[in-house]
């Protein structure tokens, strides 16, 4: 009967195997010495030789006339035996299919006698990880104290799979990934006393794709050897298969063409060959790790598994992709993957992703930050600090002398020393808050979930009469709604480098229990563009409330989920608040639930007595009664 090459071929004692010397040298040791152990367990990939030196080493533990170098005779009868699988004392369990707790029962039952024919009995336990717990748990004292007379070897290709407690009793032995260099030498001997004829190039190709399992590596050549008995690359390229991996350099040009409808007319083609969508995924990712890998300076020795023709493409492909958008396809398409796992349709998922992939990288070009050009689009209207200040009672209220500066000009006086001042921001004129709209990009975000207070509010003195004038008909900027006023005549703080538009002077809005609109906030947002680009761009487009205690900020429910957890921002904003305003202030989520309360009635007669083109003052009796 023919017996397939890789079993033929299977190393008979520690010199034969190969890759493996850190492990080969201490068996030998130990076995030369007698200090074998009660348990061992060897992981690694598939074909790394496992299983081969598990029988190796019970072979030699129990051999008649081993060599002083540690390895069996090959002569005796135990040796003869043992290849032959013949021998009683040498137990290969499949925990596969041995799996229970009933078979490590059974096991475990048969550790109390003693052996046969051999010194040890050696039980040979392959794929491990695939015991139950149960299995594990009744495992567990057999293997940390077992008779004298019995070894257990334990192998497993899923060592993340095995508990810690059955690791912390056995030795442990890695087994590496066999190098091409190694597997071609070895094809190229076996092929030589086989009497087959294998061309350099074509035991390279096979080391190539064999990705470090000799077992691969044999079963390939087993498979043009059936072909014929002259073995190049390209019957080895034709008999493994790997003529037709050219669609996926299709689907990728095409992605990368930004052609979606050729990388979906790819994918429909390959469905008609019934190419399995799920399959087909896996084998882009691995093609986009590739050009990723070939991308990378000094990748190109981590590509396997590939021809030498598919290497030079690589090579010329990856570093014309980049490694960002070869990053970027892999993580998407194993999103796809993931919710093919899920149980959603595989081949709309790779349809979403091959689309997805076929766009611009969308959010990459996000991140360049355009503050300036959207602050000039739609210029702030100015926020004076003199009468929402005064509610603070740690900290001094702004100089009234100065705020009175800018009315001045009342009577057609000329306006160029109105112009040339410029003073700073607290020295703003005592307007009402309560005549300051919010900002017109937006109304306040509703939240159904109130946010938990960032600060708690600093303790308010006893309230005292605010010097707030009740209507304010003087004020030249907003007396005339219908006509444009330039902005040198309007504010005087020199943040706002732009007039402000007059609809947003009317007042239009009620006074909501006291929180009023903070007028220093659009300068605190500038001062972040430049300190904190990405709390910056949180807050471009927010609004802010004053409520006598603590700054509100109105950002949405990012912001919120943001600020809550990011105490260094908060600290920052703080910070900038105190500088901007002279007074330290806490700050706080907006909740406008209150003030929508409120404005009902009020608002609407408001709104009607605008609309017939009269002055409209809002007077806060509430606060005055306080």
């Amino acid at each position: 009967m023919y017996q397939a090459l890789y079993r033929k071929w299977r190393p008979r004692s520690f010199d034969d195997v190969i890759s493996q010397p850190h492990i080969t040298t201490a068996l030998r040791n130990q076995i030369r010495e007698e200090k074998t152990a009660h348990a061992y367990l060897f992981t690694g990939s598939r074909g790394t030789g496992k299983t081969t030196c598990a029988r190796i080493l019970a072979k030699t533990v129990n051999c008649e006339h081993r060599t002083p170098e540690g390895n069996p005779c090959l002569e005796c009868e135990i040796c003869r035996d043992a290849e032959r699988g013949a021998l009683a004392d040498i137990i290969e369990i499949d925990a596969a299919s041995n799996n229970s707790v009933e078979d490590i029962r059974d096991l475990r039952e048969g550790t109390v006698y003693l052996p046969e024919r051999c010194c040890y009995k050696v039980y040979i336990i392959d794929e491990v990880h695939m015991l139950s717990t149960a299995a594990f748990n009744a495992l567990l004292k057999t293997l940390e104290e077992p008779p004298a007379h019995v070894i257990f070897i334990l192998a497993t290709t899923e060592i993340q799979k095995v508990p810690a407690t059955i690791l912390s009793r056995c030795q442990r032995y890695d087994f590496t990934r066999i190098g091409p260099e190694d597997i071609a030498r070895r094809v190229e001997y076996i092929a030589g006393e086989e009497k087959l004829e294998l061309t350099s190039d074509g035991a390279e190709l096979i080391a190539r794709l064999a990705d470090g399992a000799l077992r691969d590596a044999l079963s390939i050549l087993d498979t043009c050897a059936g072909v014929t008995a002259k073995i190049d690359a390209d019957v080895v390229r034709r008999m493994a298969g790997v003529t037709d991996r050219s669609y996926l350099f299709h689907i990728s040009d095409a992605l990368e063409a930004q052609d979606a409808a050729a990388a979906l007319a790819q994918l429909a083609q390959l469905r008609q060959q019934s190419v399995d969508v799920k399959r087909l995924t896996e084998e882009l990712i691995a093609h986009y790790r590739a050009l990723m890998l070939a991308a990378l300076p000094g990748g190109q020795a981590l590509l396997s598994g590939v021809s030498p023709e598919e290497e030079a493409l690589y090579l010329q492909k990856g570093p014309e992709m980049g490694q960002r958008e070869a990053i970027r396809a892999i993580r998407t398409l194993g999103t796809a993957l993931e919710h093919m796992t899920r149980g959603s349709d595989q081949r709309i998922e790779l349809e979403l992703a091959l689309f997805s992939l076929s766009e611009p990288p969308q959010q990459m070009q996000a991140v360049t930050v355009q503050p300036a050009p959207a602050r000039t689009a739609q210029p702030e209207a100015p926020r004076p600090f003199a009468a929402a200040v005064q509610p603070f009672a740690s900290a001094p209220v702004q100089s009234a002398p100065a705020a009175t500066a800018p009315q001045t000009p009342a009577a057609g006086a000329e306006p160029a020393p109105a112009v040339q001042q410029t003073p700073a921001v607290q020295e703003a004129p005592p307007v009402p808050a309560e005549e300051l709209p919010p900002m017109p990009e937006e109304p306040p975000v509703q939240q159904s979930d109130a946010a938990l207070p960032w600060d708690e509010p600093a303790p308010q003195a006893p309230p005292q009469e605010q010097s707030e004038p009740v209507s304010q008909p003087e004020q030249p900027a907003p007396a005339e709604p219908a006509q444009p006023v330039p902005a040198a005549e309007e504010s005087p703080a020199p943040a706002q480098e732009h007039p402000a538009d007059p609809v947003l002077t009317k007042p239009r809005s009620v006074a909501q229990q006291g929180t009023n609109p903070f007028p220093y906030w659009g300068q605190i947002v500038q001062k972040l563009e430049g300190i904190d680009p990405m709390l910056y761009m949180y807050l471009r487009k927010s609004k802010a409330y004053f409520d006598g205690t603590r700054v509100l900020i109105d950002g949405g429910k990012t912001f919120r989920d943001f600020i809550r957890v990011n105490k260094d921002s908060q600290k920052l904003i703080k910070k900038l608040i105190a500088e901007v305003s002279g007074v330290p202030v806490p700050i706080g989520p907006y909740e406008p639930k209150a003030a929508e309360k409120t404005a009902s009635n009020a608002e609407q007669s408001l709104l009607a007595l605008e609309k017939l083109g009269l002055e409209v003052s809002i007077e806060d009796t509430a606060r005055k009664k306080r």
